[in-house]
């Protein structure tokens, strides 16, 4: 019903399987890794346990898809199996023929063979017990024999067991000594934080095109007490807090609502200590005059004494000790507490303020609409109803229009203009940011209200694939394809400015290219020309002149001088490079030609200007990204990065 309100494309926090909504918090994946890597090759017990809705079953739904595609996966969702179902059950799944009525032998022996056939073929066998906690002491002994079946390339079979935290007590009995030391990795999913609360409730919402935040700060700190940090009943909370918000035609949700969405979720679910005490409460207020007053003073009593002994306990056993006097004098004590208030206290010094800018930055930077209003303030202008958002008829007001690409980070910052880009933080969260200026190995880029020096190759790591600029307003492209002359001449009157403009440029730069490789051209003609007449030299000392005519020894001479100039490894070298000069300077001769014959006072000169600078950019069509890059060319706007001109 809150769908339409908050303008949803799904249900964020339906708690069905979806892969859309699989959030992979810092934990979460770092325990996916671990399992990934573990179970990738065959001979590996791992344990995975957490609480009841901490998002176990998601967790291996994910793994399931990180795993290598020649994998074998049967799940055992039932604890309640002997040794014999235990193996009859991943025969079946592999599609051999087992019943639980044979032998443990018969059924051992099929499996061995079975395995054989699948580590020849290349396929692994994974085997998922889920509510492994409720496994019997004879089927976790059978898995650890069932593990041990060894072949030529070693341990054929793969375990992994999931449930609650009670699992780890299971197997620390003594008579899972072996299979516990068998096992590889112990994976643990802890309850969410606040901050992972909030990338949580923000990932889930831009699932389904939520492009605004709605809940507020103070609620979800609500949520994530009222939850405890469990997934499950944070979809439960969250869910029933759009529901209220949508019915009091509240944009967003407060504490408030959140307080009330909780107490209606767990209503009757928690009996909590307060609940027992209120209860209490009510059986002694409803005895009689007499037995109320003789409770109350036996508990008066029973709490004085209590005290008076913990009192004299504390004094005699523990002294008592202040916080500033431990500081003072115990050096471990005063170290840690440094160490600690230099990361935590925002203000201690540069590099924890930094640091606590930009994580704070970071969390309010989740939602790309208030990044693009960023980015239109780096041009010059600002929204002035930021309710109605930046729409294309503001930027057409100041002759702009967005781009929006996938592409790589070379691709996003070629344009040499300031560009909004989608980065991932710790949390595997998108966030977004506007790449300022690029200086060197560090970028300038803005998150937020700050403006933060990264190195490219956080960036880099970092970057989604995505991103947006602004550029001068030519309209629609497709118009250059209309069969309306009108419409076609309209769009190519909006891009002859800008193909002037770089007609007059690449025409300088023609120029000063072809003029600079002739000089360097006969340059080395002339470097060839010096070092001939050495070799000449050399080559007239060594002929005996006696008796010849002039004719006998010119023509001894060049006979001898093609030879020593062909045997002359820095004379090869020489004219090597002087044919490739001369290549180029012909090249960029005909270029500068080709250029010069250009003239867009012709009917014929938008095509052939624009054929010229697809050429150039190496691209086949006028396309978005080519009227980016002709547009910002000859753009007034800010640059990415500041290109001083060469003196060539």
């Amino acid at each position: 019903m809150y769908l339409e309100h908050f303008g949803l494309d799904d249900y964020p926090f339906d708690g069905l399987p979806d892969r859309r909504f699989y959030y992979v918090g810092s934990s979460q994946h770092q325990s996916l890794g671990l399992l990934t890597t573990a179970l990738s090759r065959s001979g590996s017990i791992c344990v995975l346990t957490g609480s009841s809705g901490a998002g176990k079953t998601t967790l291996v739904r994910m793994l399931m898809r990180s795993l290598p595609r020649r994998m074998r996966i049967i799940t055992i969702d039932d604890p309640r199996t002997d040794p014999q179902m235990l193996i009859a059950t991943i025969l079946r799944a592999s599609g051999i023929v087992a019943t639980s009525f044979e032998s443990i032998a018969e059924l051992t022996l099929k499996l061995r063979q079975m395995l054989e056939k699948s580590i020849a073929l290349g396929i692994i066998t994974t085997v998922i017990c889920d509510e492994a906690q409720g496994l019997s002491d004879d089927v976790l002994e059978q898995i650890r024999l069932i593990s041990n079946i060894e072949g030529e390339a070693g341990k054929m079979i793969n375990f992994l067991l999931v449930g609650r935290e009670d699992l780890l007590e299971h197997l620390n009995k003594s008579e899972h000594e072996m299979l516990k030391n068998r096992i590889k990795i112990f994976a643990n999913l802890p309850c969410f934080k606040e901050d992972e609360v909030a990338a949580y409730l923000t990932y889930r919402l831009q699932q389904v095109s939520c492009v605004k935040p709605v809940f507020t700060n103070k609620a979800i700190a609500i949520i994530t007490k009222k939850s405890g940090g469990m997934p499950r009943l944070i979809n439960a909370i969250a869910d029933m807090c759009l529901t209220l918000a949508a019915q009091k035609k509240k944009e967003q949700v407060n504490s408030l609502i959140a307080k009330k969405a909780a107490h209606l979720v767990l209503h009757n679910q928690q009996a909590g200590f307060g609940s027992l005490i209120k209860q209490l409460a009510r059986e002694v207020l409803s005895g009689s005059l007499y037995a109320r007053i003789a409770i109350i003073a036996t508990a008066a009593c029973a709490a004085a004494l209590a005290f008076s002994g913990a009192l004299w306990i504390m004094k005699e056993y523990y002294p008592v000790r202040s916080l500033e006097g431990a500081l003072l004098s115990d050096e471990v004590v005063q170290e840690r507490y440094e160490r600690v208030s230099d990361y935590l206290l925002k203000g201690r010094n540069a590099s924890s303020r930094q640091l606590f800018f930009f994580n704070q930055a970071i969390s309010e930077s989740y939602f790309k609409s208030e990044a693009f209003a960023t980015l239109f303030k780096v041009h010059g202008y600002e929204v002035a109803d930021s309710e109605q958002g930046l729409t294309n008829e503001v930027l057409r007001s100041v002759n702009l229009q967005s781009f929006h690409q996938t592409g790589t980070f070379a691709e996003a910052i070629s344009y040499n203009t300031p560009v909004l880009i989608g980065l991932m933080d710790d949390n595997l969260t998108p966030f977004y940011g506007v790449l300022y200026q690029l200086n060197e190995d560090v970028g300038q880029i803005i998150i937020g209200s700050y403006l933060f020096d990264v190195k490219l190759s956080y960036l880099k790591e970092r970057f989604l694939g995505q991103y947006t600029i602004l550029h001068p307003y030519v309209g629609d492209l497709t118009e250059l394809k209309s069969r309306m002359t009108d419409t076609r001449k309209a769009a190519e009157n909006r891009l002859r400015p800008y193909l002037s403009n770089y007609r007059n440029r690449a025409l300088e730069a023609a120029n000063r290219e072809a003029n600079t490789a002739l000089i360097n051209y006969e340059r080395q003609k002339d470097e060839l020309a010096k070092l001939r007449q050495a070799i000449r030299q050399q080559v007239l000392s060594t002929i005996d002149s006696s008796n010849k005519t002039d004719a006998q020894l010119e023509k001894e001479l060049d006979r001898s001088l093609a030879k020593a100039l062909e045997d002359n490894q820095e004379y090869q070298d020489a004219l090597g490079v002087l044919l490739r000069l001369e290549q180029l300077s012909s090249q960029k001769e005909v270029r500068a030609d080709e250029i010069r014959t250009i003239s867009l006072k012709l009917d014929d000169g938008y095509s052939r200007a624009m054929s010229l600078f697809l050429q150039e950019q190496r691209l086949n069509d006028v396309s978005p990204r080519a009227a980016a890059l002709l547009t910002l060319s000859a753009y007034d706007g800010p640059r990415l990065i500041n290109v001083v001109p060469t003196a060539n």
